[in-house]
């Protein structure tokens, strides 16, 4: 059995996630690399949706390639790069990502 208890709290500083296009924000593969290390639960504050706030989000993490994260929460999935560019697809809202 694996435990390591505890939680990390990654600030996603204003991530807005109704917007299908990239956003910058700064430093957050960091975190995001950063919390997958730690082998902690992970969730993500600070992020709003479409201007409104939001309660803290939890999330996994997996790399999906050299240069990005993937975060999945319910039916979003936030795909950040390592050069802090943030795209969001929502596997239910029909993104040409999923092929609906």
């Amino acid at each position: 059995m694996f435990s390591n208890g505890g939680y990390v709290m990654i600030d996603c500083t204003g991530l807005d996630l109704t917007k299908s296009t990239a956003q910058s924000i700064t430093g957050l593969y960091n975190k995001v690399k950063t919390a997958m290390q730690s082998g902690k639960m992970i969730y993500a504050v600070n992020a709003n949706w479409g201007g409104k706030n939001i309660t803290p989000i939890s999330v996994f993490a997996i790399q999906t390639s050299d240069d990005t994260i993937t975060c999945t929460a319910s039916t979003l999935q936030v795909i950040v790069t390592n050069a802090d560019s943030v795209t969001i697809n929502n596997m239910i809202a029909g993104s040409s990502k999923n092929g609906r």
